[in-house]
């Protein structure tokens, strides 16, 4: 007698599957993580902007020294608020991303719960670049200050748009490999 199948599963569910595209770009998903990582990286410890005060002050600003400099000021929520959104998020979703697709074969079941995290983690690291430019409009839009931009944004943004394509198309990768089925015709083993 032949064990049966729960309706909700395949015979596939248990399965390994391996998580690669064809095309050039996408065996090189792992050197774009790691660009992006590495660009995300100095885009928090280069000059973001400087901000001059009165035309007398002059203060080069990164993501990280203004965190810093908020902790010396007491606003602890808003350090919170920005190290969450623009370190501890968008290194969650390259890492997991990575694991994703390094990964040589993973369990259906096991590919589905990484990619909702993927996902989550996308989702929510999007607020690194709003929390960078609504500081920048805040400052800007002070009557005292003036602030120029530097490479530190471009190179943070930069990052930002290279993780959240590469992190589009692993997701599109492991989808099309979660919902491929079978065929007909294959032999049985």
């Amino acid at each position: 007698m032949e064990s049966e199948i729960p309706p909700n599963t395949s015979p596939e569910d248990d399965k390994a599957v391996l998580l690669r595209g064809d095309a050039l770009a996408d065996r090189l998903l792992g050197l774009m993580l790691l660009t992006s990582a590495a660009l995300l990286v100095a885009g928090w410890f280069m000059p973001v902007m400087t901000v001059r005060t009165l035309m007398i002050f002059y203060d080069e600003v990164s993501i990280v020294e203004g965190a810093l400099r908020l902790i010396e000021s007491g606003d602890y929520l808003l350090v919170a608020i920005i190290l969450t959104f623009t370190i501890v998020f968008p290194v969650c979703k390259l890492i997991l991303a990575f694991l994703v697709w390094r990964r040589p074969e993973i369990p259906r079941g096991d590919l589905s719960r990484a990619l909702r995290w993927v996902e989550l983690f996308s989702k929510w690291s999007m607020l690194d670049v709003f929390v960078v430019a609504l500081v920048i409009v805040i400052v800007k839009i002070s009557l005292v200050s003036d602030v120029t931009i530097h490479a530190g944004l471009y190179v943070f943004c930069t990052a930002v748009v290279l993780s959240m394509f590469t992190v589009w198309r692993i997701t599109q990768l492991a989808h099309r490999e979660i919902h491929r089925q079978p065929s007909s015709n294959s032999p049985a083993p």
